[in-house]
Protein backbone atom coordinates (compact mmCIF):
# COMPACT_ATOMS: atom_id res chain seq x y z
CA UNK A 1 0.00 0.00 0.00
CA UNK A 2 1.41 3.71 -0.65
CA UNK A 3 2.15 6.28 1.49
CA UNK A 4 -0.54 8.49 0.12
CA UNK A 5 -3.43 5.31 0.40
CA UNK A 6 -1.87 5.06 3.97
CA UNK A 7 -3.01 8.28 4.57
CA UNK A 8 -6.04 8.21 2.80
CA UNK A 9 -7.42 5.19 4.78
CA UNK A 10 -6.46 6.98 7.90
CA UNK A 11 -8.14 9.79 7.45
CA UNK A 12 -11.52 8.41 5.95
CA UNK A 13 -11.59 6.03 9.14
CA UNK A 14 -11.19 9.21 11.87
CA UNK A 15 -13.05 11.85 10.10
CA UNK A 16 -16.59 10.47 11.66
CA UNK A 17 -14.90 10.76 15.34
CA UNK A 18 -13.70 14.13 14.67
CA UNK A 19 -16.72 15.78 13.34
CA UNK A 20 -18.76 13.57 16.26
CA UNK A 21 -16.28 15.06 18.47
CA UNK A 22 -16.49 18.66 17.37
CA UNK A 23 -20.14 18.30 16.94
CA UNK A 24 -20.47 17.81 20.25
CA UNK A 25 -18.12 20.35 22.20
CA UNK A 26 -20.15 23.10 20.12
CA UNK A 27 -22.10 25.74 22.50
CA UNK A 28 -24.91 27.26 21.14
CA UNK A 29 -23.97 30.95 21.21
CA UNK A 30 -26.58 32.41 23.47
CA UNK A 31 -24.50 35.52 24.58
CA UNK A 32 -22.27 37.32 21.92
CA UNK A 33 -20.62 40.98 22.11
CA UNK A 34 -17.47 42.53 23.73
CA UNK A 35 -17.00 42.83 27.09
CA UNK A 36 -14.76 45.34 29.05
CA UNK A 37 -13.12 43.19 32.26
CA UNK A 38 -11.56 44.27 35.65
CA UNK A 39 -9.74 41.32 36.93
CA UNK A 40 -8.90 41.60 40.50
CA UNK A 41 -6.65 39.06 42.67
CA UNK A 42 -8.22 38.20 45.62
CA UNK A 43 -6.21 40.09 48.00
CA UNK A 44 -8.61 43.17 45.78
CA UNK A 45 -5.49 45.04 46.02
CA UNK A 46 -4.43 44.91 42.36
CA UNK A 47 -6.56 45.17 39.05
CA UNK A 48 -6.09 44.10 35.49
CA UNK A 49 -8.10 45.73 32.87
CA UNK A 50 -9.46 42.72 30.35
CA UNK A 51 -11.71 41.39 27.79
CA UNK A 52 -13.73 38.71 27.01
CA UNK A 53 -14.70 38.01 23.30
CA UNK A 54 -17.73 36.09 22.50
CA UNK A 55 -18.32 35.17 19.01
CA UNK A 56 -20.94 33.12 16.87
CA UNK A 57 -18.05 31.07 14.54
CA UNK A 58 -20.67 29.04 12.55
CA UNK A 59 -22.87 29.04 15.14
CA UNK A 60 -20.57 27.61 17.87
CA UNK A 61 -19.87 29.86 20.61
CA UNK A 62 -16.08 30.94 20.75
CA UNK A 63 -14.49 32.71 23.54
CA UNK A 64 -11.69 34.54 24.20
CA UNK A 65 -9.78 35.74 27.09
CA UNK A 66 -7.27 39.01 26.48
CA UNK A 67 -5.18 41.00 28.60
CA UNK A 68 -2.11 43.23 27.99
CA UNK A 69 0.21 41.47 30.55
CA UNK A 70 -0.34 38.10 28.55
CA UNK A 71 -2.11 38.55 25.57
CA UNK A 72 -5.45 36.72 23.92
CA UNK A 73 -6.21 33.16 25.24
CA UNK A 74 -8.97 30.85 24.30
CA UNK A 75 -11.00 29.54 26.20
CA UNK A 76 -12.14 25.94 25.33
CA UNK A 77 -14.41 23.24 27.17
CA UNK A 78 -17.18 25.71 26.99
CA UNK A 79 -20.51 25.00 28.84
CA UNK A 80 -23.22 27.39 28.80
CA UNK A 81 -26.17 26.69 31.37
CA UNK A 82 -29.14 29.60 32.53
CA UNK A 83 -26.70 32.15 31.58
CA UNK A 84 -23.60 30.88 33.05
CA UNK A 85 -20.59 30.49 30.81
CA UNK A 86 -17.51 28.21 32.02
CA UNK A 87 -14.54 27.28 30.63
CA UNK A 88 -10.51 26.26 30.44
CA UNK A 89 -8.04 28.84 29.40
CA UNK A 90 -4.36 29.19 30.31
CA UNK A 91 -3.14 33.13 31.06
CA UNK A 92 -0.78 32.05 33.55
CA UNK A 93 1.26 28.99 32.28
CA UNK A 94 -1.18 26.86 33.77
CA UNK A 95 -5.00 25.76 32.70
CA UNK A 96 -7.48 28.06 35.13
CA UNK A 97 -11.01 27.70 35.01
CA UNK A 98 -13.66 30.54 33.89
CA UNK A 99 -16.45 30.80 35.48
CA UNK A 100 -18.69 34.09 33.97
CA UNK A 101 -22.42 35.01 34.94
CA UNK A 102 -24.27 37.22 32.21
CA UNK A 103 -26.97 39.47 33.43
CA UNK A 104 -28.10 41.44 30.39
CA UNK A 105 -25.52 44.08 29.89
CA UNK A 106 -23.05 43.08 32.85
CA UNK A 107 -20.96 39.90 33.78
CA UNK A 108 -19.26 38.61 36.70
CA UNK A 109 -17.22 35.55 37.80
CA UNK A 110 -14.21 34.17 38.08
CA UNK A 111 -10.94 32.72 37.43
CA UNK A 112 -9.51 29.97 39.69
CA UNK A 113 -5.81 28.47 38.91
CA UNK A 114 -4.74 26.15 41.65
CA UNK A 115 -3.94 28.88 44.47
CA UNK A 116 -4.39 31.98 41.96
CA UNK A 117 -7.68 33.50 42.18
CA UNK A 118 -9.16 36.34 40.03
CA UNK A 119 -12.77 38.09 40.55
CA UNK A 120 -14.21 39.25 37.30
CA UNK A 121 -16.63 42.22 36.72
CA UNK A 122 -17.58 44.28 33.69
CA UNK A 123 -19.72 45.07 31.18
CA UNK A 124 -20.73 44.92 27.79
CA UNK A 125 -18.89 47.32 25.27
CA UNK A 126 -21.74 47.60 22.38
Amino acid sequence: MSIVAALLTLTLSTAPSAVADSAKACVVPEQTGTFRIIATKSDAKSGALALLLLENIDGCLEATFVTDERGPAAIDSLTLTNGTLTGRLNVTGEFARLTAKFDGKTVAGSIVAKKNQWKLEGRKTG
